[in-house]
């Protein structure tokens, strides 16, 4: 179907001058090639460039200018190159059909490929006859005219915050407490920097605690596959543990105090969309212990140890 579509742009190129363009999908892998239906892919986009007037041609073959695909942990790279200019725009995976992909790639390529596009060297001039001399100056000559310069729009870049939003619970021995995280992350590619802000508490009849928390990570983003991602990562911060006792005749009802806190964090990413996805994490918190003892029997207590779970739903702006 290539080699037809190839031939049929041949005959446009013998009709009219135009811009020779190679697609190249050999920078992806078999695996790559198969899940995203690489034939019918290289058929889109080579009709969708007949269409648009240019003459395509077999990436063996040269060409004025060459596109080229290959893969990247954010999805797709395209890249488009002529003679004096480049541009590339990168194709999220996951967003939408395996019909809706083709048909915005072939539309991004077609962008790119008119954005690049030089024009075909125009015939040389003919030579006119010498006129016959008079008397008097000898007219000018007008050189040729100037073309403006061809700009190139690069591609927008994506924001790399994430925003998100969960429930949990925390595990403090027999005991369980819900939790309440909040958290935003920088992505730097692979690896982010993010702050994590939680509120976990639980109430009784003679006790009352609150532990509030604040953390910066370091995380790594692991794709799995196309929607499916790991983020190990570690932090640090402290908790703020405040309590109020019921009791009147007590003389120290309330009190607060504030722990150095570290976690060795699991998260585990579902991408709905480009900018949507559900989280599931896992942490493991290391603080001061603290215990409140009243006539010998214990209200509340915590370890030095803390096990953290919840779910969480994330967004991109």
């Amino acid at each position: 179907m290539t080699a037809l579509l190839s031939a049929l742009s041949l005959v446009f190129l013998a009709q009219a001058p135009a811009v020779s363009v190679s697609f190249d999908l050999r920078p992806l892998s078999s695996q790559d090639y198969r899940r995203w239906e690489g034939v019918e892919l290289e058929r889109k986009v080579a009709l969708r460039l007949i269409q648009e007037g240019f003459a395509v041609v077999s990436p063996e073959s040269p060409a004025q200018l060459r596109l080229r695909a290959s893969r990247t942990r954010e999805g797709l790279r395209l890249e488009a190159t002529g003679p004096r200019q480049r541009v590339e725009q990168i194709v999220r995976m996951g967003r939408g059909s395996l019909a809706e992909l083709h048909l915005e790639i072939a539309q991004k390529l077609s962008e790119m490929t008119r954005a690049l596009k030089t024009e075909p060297e125009p015939p040389p001039p003919r030579v006119a006859a010498p006129a016959p001399q008079t008397a008097g100056p000898a007219p000018k000559t007008a050189g040729p005219v100037p073309q403006p310069p061809v700009g190139v729009a690069s591609a927008p870049r994506s924001s790399e915050l994430n925003l998100s939003l969960g429930l949990g619970s925390l595990w403090r021995g027999p005991a369980v407490d819900p939790h309440l995280l909040l958290s935003i992350r920088h992505g730097l590619g692979a690896f982010g920097l993010e702050a994590e802000a939680g509120l976990g508490g639980s109430r009784g009849a003679e006790l009352t605690v609150l532990e509030a928390q604040g953390g910066a990570f370091f995380s790594y983003r692991l794709s799995a596959s196309e929607r499916l991602q790991l983020e190990p990562g570690v932090g640090a911060g402290v908790v703020l543990h405040t309590y109020q006792l019921a009791a009147p005749w007590v003389s120290a009802r309330s009190g607060t105090q504030v722990s150095p806190a570290g976690w060795a964090r699991m998260k585990l990413r579902w991408r709905f969309t480009e900018r949507l996805a559900a989280e599931l994490r896992v942490a493991l918190g290391l603080l001061r212990p603290v215990t409140h003892v009243s006539e010998g029997g214990t209200l509340w207590s915590r370890g030095g140890a803390r096990f953290e779970t919840g779910a969480s739903f994330s967004w991109r702006p």
